[in-house]
C-alpha cells in the first residue's frame, strides 16, 4: 500500500470514537462543550456537543458519547450523539418512543397502541397559560347540570 492511500486509510479509521464523558458540560458558549475519554487513554477538551434543532439536553459525567472527527483529524471532534445506559427505560415495545428522565423516572411515553402516557415522578404537571380545556370542558369555569343545595352532587360539567 502507497504512503498516501494508508494516510488516508488512517484518517477513514480515526473518523469516528466512541467515548465517555468525564466532566459536566460547560453551557457558557453557545455550543456546550465536553471532555471526553476516548480508547487508550486519549483525553479531547472543549469538543463541541451538536444538538437537533428543537431539543435540548445536558449529559451528565459517565454518559456515552459519539465523537465524529472531521477529516479523521482527532484535534477537530464534535459531539454527534449521547446517551446514558444507566437510566435508560427497558420496558419499551417495539417501536415505541420515550422522552424520559434517567435519574427520575419522570417520562413522555409514546405507546405501542396510539395512547401517550405521561409519567411525573413527583406527581406534577405544570401547563402555563390561560386555559385548559379538555372534552369541550374549560377548567377554569365550567357550568355543572343538576346542581342542587345541601351536600347532594351536582352532575357533571358541562361544555361553555
Amino acid at each position: 500500500m502507497t504512503a498516501p492511500l494508508m494516510r488516508t486509510a488512517r484518517r477513514v479509521m480515526m473518523a469516528l470514537g466512541i467515548g465517555r464523558q468525564t466532566a459536566d458540560t460547560d453551557e457558557a458558549p453557545n455550543t456546550p462543550t465536553v471532555q471526553v475519554a476516548l480508547a487508550a487513554g486519549e483525553l479531547r477538551s472543549d469538543v463541541p456537543v451538536m444538538q437537533e434543532y428543537g431539543l435540548a439536553s445536558r449529559p451528565v459525567p459517565g454518559s456515552d458519547l459519539l465523537v465524529a472527527f472531521i477529516g479523521g483529524d482527532r484535534t477537530r471532534g464534535v459531539v454527534i450523539a449521547t446517551g446514558d445506559q444507566r437510566g435508560r427505560p427497558k420496558d419499551l415495545q417495539p417501536g415505541e418512543v420515550c422522552l424520559f428522565h434517567p435519574s427520575t423516572s419522570s417520562r413522555i411515553w409514546l405507546k405501542a397502541d396510539g395512547s401517550i402516557a405521561l409519567n411525573p415522578a413527583n406527581n406534577k404537571v405544570t401547563i402555563p397559560g390561560y386555559e385548559v380545556v379538555a372534552q369541550g370542558v374549560k377548567l377554569s369555569v365550567h357550568p355543572h347540570s343538576g346542581v342542587k343545595s345541601g351536600s347532594n352532587m351536582s352532575g357533571p360539567p358541562q361544555s361553555s
